[in-house]
C-alpha cells in the first residue's frame, strides 16, 4: 500500500505539472501590454536620432546618433556609448533593427562587427556591446509607431514601455592624455557622484527610429 501511495503521489505531481504549463509571452505581446497597440518588437532597418522633447516626438529636427567610444569604461574597446553625430561624426554602423525587443546594430561590412544594446541602467549612459560573435540582445525595447503601424512618421524607442526618460548629456572620452567632449544618451539622468556626465548640461529627448531607404522602399 505504501508503494501504491508513492506511485499515486508521483502521478499526481506529474499531472499537475502538465496541467499548468508555464505561459510564454512573445516580445510583441510584451510591447503591446506595456505601451499599447501601436508598439512593435520588430522594426527596421533604421537609424537612431535624438529630438528635444520640446519639439515633439515626431519632429524632423532631430540629431543623428552614432556609436562612439565608451564614456563609461574608456579602456574597454568592446563597448560603445550613443553620442550625437555633432560631437562624434563617424558612422560605424549604418543601420539598426529591433529584433524581438532587442536593439541591434547591423553588422559592419568592413569590420564584421555587430552591436547589441545592453539594458540601460538608471543614471548611466546608454551602452552597446560590439562583437564578432553572435548577438544576444536583451529584449527590453519596443518601437512606438504613432497612430498606426503604417505611419510614415519616425517611431520612438521605449524601454520597458518608457519613452520619456532619455536625455542628452555632456560627457568626455579620455584616451592617451586626450579628452574628447561627447554628448551622449543617458537613461533617467540625475545628479550623481560618478562623474560620467555633467548633469547640468542634460536635456530631455525622445530617441527616434528613422527608417532607412531600404526599409521605406
Amino acid at each position: 500500500m505504501k508503494i501504491a501511495a508513492s506511485v499515486l503521489a508521483v502521478v499526481l505531481a506529474t499531472s499537475s505539472a502538465v496541467a499548468l504549463p508555464r505561459e510564454t509571452v512573445s516580445a510583441q505581446e510584451r510591447c503591446r501590454s506595456s505601451v499599447g497597440d501601436h508598439a512593435v518588437a520588430n522594426f527596421g532597418p533604421f537609424t537612431l536620432a535624438a529630438v528635444n522633447k520640446t519639439l515633439g516626438m515626431h519632429s524632423n529636427q532631430s540629431e543623428p546618433l552614432e556609436l562612439s567610444p565608451s564614456v563609461t569604461n574608456s579602456s574597454a574597446t568592446q563597448y560603445r556609448s550613443l553620442a550625437t553625430n555633432n560631437t562624434y561624426p563617424y558612422v560605424e554602423f549604418v543601420a539598426f533593427t529591433l529584433t524581438d525587443g532587442g536593439l541591434i546594430g547591423v553588422n559592419n561590412a568592413s569590420s564584421g562587427l555587430g552591436a547589441e544594446a545592453l539594458a540601460p541602467q538608471e543614471a548611466k549612459p546608454f551602452t552597446f556591446k560590439v562583437s564578432h560573435t553572435a548577438l544576444h540582445p536583451e529584449p527590453v525595447f519596443c518601437g512606438v509607431v504613432g497612430k498606426s503601424t503604417n505611419s510614415s512618421k519616425p517611431a520612438v524607442l521605449a524601454l520597458h514601455g518608457d519613452t520619456e526618460s532619455f536625455s542628452i548629456c555632456r560627457s568626455e572620452f579620455k584616451s592617451n592624455g586626450t579628452t574628447t567632449p561627447l554628448d551622449v544618451v543617458v537613461y533617467k539622468a540625475r545628479a550623481n557622484d560618478h562623474d560620467l556626465y555633467n548633469f547640468r548640461s542634460c536635456y530631455s529627448v525622445y530617441i527616434q527610429l528613422v527608417p532607412t531607404a531600404s526599409a521605406s522602399g
